[in-house]
């Protein structure tokens, strides 16, 4: 693509992103309030993710600021907050492989741990 009908693509990108968290917005707050039929948790999710695609660097930011919620939450038991903390560490170690071929290594029947593949 040339100059133009990359700028082209990226408004139509961004146009994208702003109309599908509209879209979600309007969709959770009719869900919140009982408006119309209530739609299954898992259409709002494909609609997040969705959402997510499209502005990936605000998800990251946001998700890792509420695993810090729940951590900091009193009222959430330590099983529950080592559980999300492994939820995100998995998610890293998978983004690292991915990128730089991190690899799983099992350490004596101890959980795997993420070591450089060389």
């Amino acid at each position: 693509m040339t100059g133009t009908g990359e700028h082209r693509a990226m408004e139509g990108k961004a146009a994208a992103a702003r109309r599908e968290l509209a879209g979600l917005g309007q969709a959770l707050t009719e869900a919140e309030r009982g408006w119309g039929p209530r739609p299954p948790a898992v259409a709002l999710m494909a609609r997040l993710l969705r959402s997510a695609v499209l502005r990936p660097d605000a998800m990251g930011v946001a998700v890792l600021l509420h695993v810090a919620d729940i951590v900091a939450d009193g009222d959430v038991g330590y099983e529950d907050k080592v559980a999300v903390i492994r939820m995100g560490w998995a998610a890293l170690v998978q983004a690292a492989r991915r990128a730089e071929g991190l690899a799983l290594v099992a350490a004596g029947g101890a959980r795997a741990r993420a070591v450089t593949a060389a």
